[in-house]
Parts: C-alpha cells; structure tokens; sequence
C-alpha cells in the first residue's frame, strides 16, 4: 500500500494546525507546510467537509482543527482524503473479479485482514503522537 501525496499532505496541514493551535489562513499553512496554495485549498475543502477541521470566513478567517489532538488518527485522515483503506482493487471495483471466483479467492481473504489490521494500525497513530516530531515551530 502507497500513501498517497494527497494524505501525506493531509497529515502534514492536521498536524501544524493541532501543532500551532490556533487558527491559521491557507496561505500561512501553504507556506509553512511546504504545500502548494491549490494543493492545501483542495486538502482543507475536503477536511472541513469532514468533522477534522473548521473553517471561518472573513478578514479574521482560517482553519482550526476541531478537535483535540489525541482524537484525531492518521486513519481519520486517509479515511476523509481516500475514502479508507484500499489494498487491492477487487474491493473498490467488484466488477475486476468474477463473482464465482471472489468467494474462492484466499488472496481477497487474506487481503481482507490485511487490511483491517493496516487500518487498526493507522487508527492508533494519533496526531498527538505525532507533535514534537514535525519540525514545526509554535
């Protein structure tokens, strides 16, 4: 399994606002993170839409995570940028396997706890295990 861009940014931009705490605009998180501006656009539209972060308009506008750090996985993150775990892709796709073979496939079997244990793993990475190793400064 391959992280993808989009959730290693993902972790990045959640963990400089669990880091900082407090809120910061697009523009800063860009700069700081290291994220393009569309890039990190892109990535806070689609956390906000979740229940990661939260977003204020106007002149005192930005991004605040709208939860503890301790409360937040790297789980979450793949979860809201990815849609979850995908190992292979007979299970996002159920049209790339025959029907008849998928319940005599051991790969999928396997695959299957394989994934559930990739996703157990992630969902005990939080982002408060995560702080004091990123670089940021406060």
């Amino acid at each position: 399994m391959l992280i993808s861009r989009e959730v290693d940014y993902g972790v990045r931009i959640v963990l400089l606002l669990c880091e900082v705490n407090r809120k910061m605009d697009a523009k800063e998180i860009s700069e700081i993170s290291g994220v393009s501006i569309r890039f990190t656009l892109k990535i806070l539209g689609k956390l906000t839409s979740s229940d990661l972060v939260e977003s204020f308009r106007g002149a005192k506008g930005g991004y605040i995570v709208s939860k503890k750090p301790k409360e937040i996985s790297v789980y979450d993150i793949v979860r809201v940028l990815e849609g979850g775990i995908k190992v292979n892709g007979c299970f996002e796709d159920k049209t790339s396997c025959a029907p008849n073979k998928m319940a005599l496939c051991g790969l999928r079997c396997k695959l299957e706890e394989v994934s559930l244990k990739i996703r157990k793993e992630l969902q005990e990475v939080t982002m408060d295990k995560l702080e004091n190793c990123s670089g940021y400064e406060n």
